[in-house]
């Protein structure tokens, strides 16, 4: 039995949505593996901030590939991702010059937070715009 068009554009779909939460999966992971980071901001825990911001952003794009819409699922790509920190913890444990740090993971899952709720706004001002223009 054939697969129908519309199905199968359906999951192209679904696959291209994964796209911006991988790229940013795949720097973390690329700058996780480096010795020392030469254009981090220099204020002290600056490290702090970035953590907060790009999972805050790893969450919004995780958000819109899981499609959440309502505010009783937000919690899922927060899960997602700070177990994610978790690993790029370890994972920094293994590369010289790096340390694990629970504050770091702890920034990571609050910006997931973040994220994830930002996404929900989004979301509720796109459909609060397409209702007025109904």
């Amino acid at each position: 039995m054939e697969m129908s068009t519309s199905s199968s554009k359906s999951k192209v779909v679904k696959i291209i949505k994964w796209i911006p939460a991988f790229f940013i999966l795949c720097c973390s992971w690329y700058l996780s593996s480096q010795e020392t980071i030469e254009q981090m901001p220099g204020f002290w825990n600056a490290d702090k901030l970035v953590h907060f911001i790009c999972f805050g952003g790893f969450a919004f794009w995780v958000a819109f590939a899981c499609n959440i819409k309502t505010a009783k699922k937000w919690w899922l790509p927060v899960v997602i991702i700070s177990l994610y920190g978790i690993i790029d913890e370890f994972h920094q444990s293994f590369t010289p010059g790096r340390e694990t740090s629970v504050l770091d993971w702890l920034c990571d899952t609050t910006g997931a937070a973040m994220g994830a709720f930002v996404y929900l706004f989004v979301c509720r001002i796109i459909t609060r715009f397409r209702n007025k223009k109904q």
